[in-house]
């Protein structure tokens, strides 16, 4: 087990607890189960859960309703052990006293901001500190990857973007380019001075889909000081039969751009409840603990792995927030 803080980037869980109030009956007949619940984290010996706030395209003209749902949901669990964190100090404090699981929230997309910028205040009051810009289709701010990563076309960040990166600073929110197209990512790249991350993608050129980071994609986001979350949904990490893909895929995304970047900008962004599969050996967030032990085997020292398991997003988090 790891001495030091261990974060998970990126989980759904918010969405599927959404799901299971609003569609029980259906929750239960799909025999939908939970990757990232209290016990699990508890059990993978993580001490911060990022939980994504994620408004699905049928649900989006409520957007901002479902979005204010989902914090309710999350100030609930609360009461279950988890400990909202909104600043460097409340960090500090989950770190000392590794009593109870920290969870940081993160708006996962733009939705329950496009019809009023006056909104991100208040949603940085409720907690938000993270925001992707994008979930993989055009908004009002940028354009997502979706069939645009592989070419020239599509828009990069837009003039209410700009703004809306500018007020994000000024604020102290994480700029996250997960699911960003190519001419948004080099936008953020040219328009931003804190560090930015890209909270749950892999490296391209082991796994050439479109959601995955080109080699210059991922040397701008360590020029950035940023840090990259291994996402760990099978698609991402591998072209070979998802059924056939395990924890090793994992670790060959982690060596590839650690030995690509250094050390200092690789962590964990699992995707966990939002992906449909998950590799072998991680099946759920009680499995994250196998990590460490693999990564020793290839060779990383006991600091180096401190660092990917928690530590490189800690120092994002006290860079950016206040």
């Amino acid at each position: 087990m790891v001495k030091s803080i261990v974060i998970d980037c990126h989980a759904d869980t918010l969405l599927k607890k959404y799901l299971e109030e609003m569609m029980p009956l259906l929750f239960a007949e799909r025999g939908m189960k939970f990757h990232a619940s209290k016990d699990l984290l508890t059990q993978g010996g993580v001490d911060i859960q990022v939980f994504a706030i994620f408004v699905p395209p049928k649900l989006e003209k409520i957007g901002i309703e479902v979005s204010l749902e989902m914090i309710t949901l999350a100030k609930e669990m609360e009461k279950d052990g988890f400990i909202l964190i909104k600043s460097k100090k409340d960090l500090k404090t989950i770190e000392n006293s590794k009593n109870g699981i920290g969870m940081v929230l993160s708006l996962e997309g733009t939705v329950a901001l496009e019809r009023n910028l006056q909104l991100l205040p208040i949603f940085y009051e409720l907690g938000i500190r993270n925001i992707g810009l994008s979930w993989s289709r055009k908004n009002l701010f940028c354009e997502g990857t979706g069939l645009t990563q592989d070419s020239d076309e599509g828009e990069g960040i837009s003039v209410h973007g700009k703004e809306l990166l500018e007020q994000m600073e000024s604020l102290g929110i994480i700029i996250d380019v997960s699911h960003l197209n190519k001419k948004g990512f080099a936008d953020v790249v040219k328009v931003t001075s804190d560090p930015f991350i890209a909270s749950h993608s892999n490296a391209y050129q082991l796994c050439p889909v479109n959601r995955n980071l080109t080699d210059e994609q991922l040397m701008e986001i360590a020029s950035a000081e940023g840090v990259v979350g291994i996402n760990f949904y099978p698609r991402f990490l591998s072209q070979n039969d998802p059924q056939s893909v395990s924890i090793k895929d994992v670790i060959q995304h982690i060596k590839y751009i650690t030995n690509l970047l250094g050390v200092d900008h690789v962590g964990l962004g699992s995707d966990f409840d939002g992906i449909g599969i998950t590799p072998k050996g991680l099946e759920t967030a009680s499995k994250i603990k196998n990590i460490p032990p693999l990564l020793e085997e290839e060779g990383f020292s006991n600091q180096d792995i401190e660092k990917i398991m928690g530590t490189n997003f800690k120092r994002v988090f006290n860079r950016v927030w206040k």
